[in-house]
């Protein structure tokens, strides 16, 4: 059975700490990065610091606490703003 990549980067003994805003953030290479980065980068074999900080990772169901790879998405920031205005029109008045 494969392992899920959030199980795997908590058996190294990362656990993620809550920064107060409905997300999380752990430590890496000496500074703390969301979490949801961490686990994208990891299930693409990459370290979080080379995803370009011009790229965003979208939560396809809204919930940021929501961490599953199944969850994630990578974006640009114009499609993450297209994704958040159909999801969350009450937010984005035009006037």
């Amino acid at each position: 059975m494969q392992k899920n990549i959030t199980d795997a980067i908590l058996e190294k003994g990362q656990h993620p700490i809550s920064d107060g805003h409905s997300s999380q953030r752990i430590w890496n290479n000496g500074h703390y990065v969301e979490y949801y980065r961490k686990v994208f980068a990891d299930k693409l074999g990459i370290d979080a610091d080379n995803i370009p900080d011009d790229m965003y990772i979208h939560h396809i169901d809204g919930n940021r606490m929501n961490n599953d790879i199944d969850n994630l998405m990578l974006c640009t920031r114009k499609a993450h703003e297209n994704f958040e205005m159909l999801l969350h029109p009450d937010m984005y008045n035009p006037e």
